[in-house]
């Protein structure tokens, strides 16, 4: 399964929200899931759609469940979901430079997910470079794109 995430704001902080497009694994629309926010920021509503995605699909079904692949163009999300959030837990949730973390709600709730044993396998892609998963989650997450495949 593939799938995959971005958030919007304009500006940034401002409204904005997030998109999802999920594709099985021979690239066959599944579904494609939006919401909106009014004040918001562009990290905000991406933590926003990946953990979505951890939500909806991150749960193992069976002994030979494969996570999804889930690609963010988002290098933020990335390093926190994959590396940062691991230290700042162990540092009681806590920033090297003692800075507050942001969005730090949503983090959380990724992390007891992850510990929960739900599991997707997150992935670096270029924003904006004709990836039509990211173009069409781009799409939702802007409000550009109404409807399905």
């Amino acid at each position: 399964m593939k799938i995959y995430t971005d958030g919007s704001a304009h500006p940034n902080p401002g409204p904005g929200g997030f998109g999802v497009v999920v594709y099985d694994d021979n690239d066959n629309f599944i579904e494609e899931y939006a919401e909106e926010c009014e004040e918001t920021t562009n990290n905000r509503e991406e933590l926003k759609a990946i953990l979505w995605a951890m939500e909806n699909y991150g749960e193992p079904n069976d002994d030979w469940w494969q996570p999804p692949i889930v690609y963010t163009d988002s290098a933020y999300c990335y390093n926190t979901f994959t590396n940062w959030m691991f230290n700042w837990e162990r540092k009681d949730w806590t920033k090297s430079d003692n800075k507050p973390i942001l969005n730090l709600d949503l983090i959380k709730d990724y992390f007891y997910l992850y510990t929960d044993g739900y599991r997707i396998e997150l992935r670096l892609v270029k924003g904006h470079a004709g990836v039509k998963g990211n173009e069409r989650a781009d799409a939702l997450a802007t409000g550009r794109y109404k409807g399905s495949e």
